[in-house]
């Protein structure tokens, strides 16, 4: 079964597993996008073919005020079984669930600036289970 999230949140993957001096910012993006592998992964074994991908100036999707163009990042990933992360008929409940109030790293390439660093469904990220 495929998914999609989509956040305001850079989730670039870098490939920069060091902390090395002058690559700061590409190793705190690639822990973000190393938090959203671990909390996807709690429930299910995911893989993927692309890295995340990031729009940018695309018309704000969460409906946050007073931004109208935002910089949005796309990841699609897959698990073996369907239905992985239902929750009370929705297809991504699991998912809400598990990524409510997880930290993140911010002042990276994100345009949207958020009072708490925390990942927040519907706030500043979203999933879908692609059919």
């Amino acid at each position: 079964m495929r998914y999609r999230l989509h956040t305001l949140v850079d989730i670039t993957a870098t490939g920069q597993y060091r902390a090395e001096e002058g690559k700061e910012q590409a190793r705190s993006q690639q822990q973000n996008f190393d938090t959203v592998l671990n909390t996807i992964g709690m429930r299910a074994n995911l893989f993927y073919e692309e890295f995340p991908r990031m729009m940018i100036n695309v018309p704000e999707k969460f409906g946050l005020k007073g931004k109208e163009l935002s910089n949005i990042w796309i990841f699609d990933w897959s698990v073996e079984s369907r239905y992985r992360f239902l929750d009370n008929d929705d297809d991504v409940g699991l998912l809400k669930v598990d990524f409510s109030l997880v930290p993140y790293i911010a002042g990276l390439t994100e345009t949207s600036k958020f009072k708490n660093n925390l990942f927040m469904p519907s706030i500043n990220i979203s999933f879908e289970m692609l059919r």
